[in-house]
């Protein structure tokens, strides 16, 4: 028995270089739809041999869960199911439990109140939350039992990403085929195949974006605008901050590529709890993860290395000839003064026509301070909370500061060879305010421009070179 469905679809998009037939094969994975694509009829009939097997047993897995979460206890589990709870441990760990698999007696208290039409107690919530994080499991080959705290507690499993990346990986390792294959399960898409190497392909669920999937990557897409839960009058996400138990507020939809199906889809959850900033400084500094983040009034964030190899395979050019840097560099003065507070800090870019253009740097996050950069506030911060959330981080102490600028405009395309503004505003609790614009071309030549501040900044210089 198959036990999926067969599509043959005209004209299919997945990639943009778009396949005028496309042999498209479906399942039901653990209440999730699995898809795999290909071109060619022989070679989905040989996937779909290899497939059957391997789903039918994740649903056998996925039974088991269901049962440990029901009974608290399994017998005789599976080595897969092991394997699963181990992988459970160790991302709850390597994430500073920014993920969790703890989380499903969470879920049900959620559900409840999407019944009742009424929030749970918050304050109740965070603490069943951190007390949810610390419960154990006892594991060996007979039996995986829950600690009596947590059958008392109402211990839950939910694997979110960590079951998608991990079915994700059952599968590639069985389909072998040359030609492009493409698969979707989830929140997770990837390719297999000699043929798909750096294809560029369409997500859906956002703004079209066009991204590139080398291979043995995969992509994790998680859609702000899909799967929210109604309670009452709100609309919330279903993903939950582990140690609050309460939904993800201002999340921008997210894009992560890794070369681990596990690690997109962990980290796909992991990301989207912290504020975006420090999402995407995650990124730069983990080898492997890259994260493209979409703000809710469409303004893309990506970090560092997101963009590198689609440089090489489009006819997409920087504004300025290879090899050289757009920087800014800033000074925050030391001052002798009895009630110090470190200053709020916003440096972006305008265009001549007065249209924002990207912002490389907002220091302070409380918006009551953030209001002071009058500015700033008018131009990018006013009733853009996703933005705060995208690039507001801490304050810094008086020093000398570096920015680099990769000529990328907040829909991530890079901008044209005209005139601009760069700003840098500055306001301080107990002290003054200040703003800078150094005005600019960006028409492929050397710059180096410096101008002094007043009080609250030092000196700035932009370089191009």
């Amino acid at each position: 028995m198959c036990g999926c469905s067969r599509l043959v679809v005209s004209s299919f998009a997945f990639l943009l270089s778009a396949y005028a037939q496309a042999e498209v094969s479906k399942w039901n994975l653990n209440s999730l739809p699995l898809e795999i694509v290909s071109k060619d009829a022989q070679q989905q009939t040989t996937i779909e041999t290899a497939v059957n097997p391997v789903v039918q047993k994740m649903n056998a897995v996925a039974d088991e869960v269901k049962q440990l979460n029901q009974q608290g206890e399994l017998k005789n589990p599976s080595a897969q199911l092991l394997e699963l709870l181990t992988l459970c441990d160790q991302w709850q760990l390597k994430t500073s439990a920014k993920f969790s698999c703890r989380l499903g007696g969470l879920q049900k208290d959620w559900q409840a109140a999407a019944a009742s039409g009424e929030l749970p107690d918050r304050a109740a919530l965070r603490q069943k939350a951190r007390r949810h994080l610390q419960l154990q499991w006892t594991v060996d080959q007979q039996r995986v039992r829950f600690s009596e705290q947590a059958k008392t507690e109402g211990l839950q499993l939910d694997l979110q990403g960590l079951w998608q990346g991990w079915v994700i990986e059952q599968l590639t390792s069985v389909i072998k085929v040359q030609d492009p294959v493409f698969l979707n399960y989830g929140n997770l898409r990837t390719g297999i195949g000699e043929g798909n190497n750096s294809e560029l392909i369409r997500l859906q669920g956002l703004e079209p974006v066009a991204v590139l999937l080398p291979k043995g990557n995969v992509l994790a897409v998680i859609d702000r605008t899909e799967n929210l839960r109604k309670v009452g009058h709100y609309s919330l996400s279903q993903i939950l901050v582990p140690d609050e138990g309460w939904p993800v507020e201002f999340a921008p939809s997210l894009i992560v590529r890794a070369t681990s199906a596990i690690e997109a889809g962990v980290m796909s959850s992991a990301l989207l709890v912290i504020p975006a900033y420090q999402a995407l400084t995650n990124a730069n500094q983990n080898t492997g993860v890259e994260v493209l983040t979409i703000t809710e009034t469409g303004k893309f964030f990506a970090s560092r290395e997101w963009y590198a190899g689609d440089e090489k395979k489009s006819a997409e050019r920087n504004p300025w000839p290879e090899g050289m840097k757009f920087q800014v560099e800033f000074e925050i003065p030391a001052m002798d003064v009895a009630e110090y507070r470190r200053p709020y800090v916003a440096i972006w870019l305008n265009d001549t026509a007065g249209q924002s253009v990207q912002s490389l740097l907002v220091a302070g996050d409380s918006v009551r301070w953030l209001r002071e950069l009058r500015q700033w506030w008018r131009k990018l911060g006013r009733g853009d909370d996703s933005l705060i959330d995208a690039t507001a981080g801490a304050t810094r102490k008086p020093g000398r500061y570096k920015l680099e600028w990769d000529g990328r405009n907040f829909q991530g395309q890079k901008i044209a060879a005209g005139s601009y503004e760069l700003h840098v505003e500055i306001a301080r609790e107990h002290g003054e305010h200040e703003h800078l614009v150094l005005p600019f071309s960006v028409d492929g030549k050397p710059i180096r421009i410096k101008q002094q501040g007043k009080q609250e900044i030092g000196v700035v210089t932009l370089t191009l070179r």
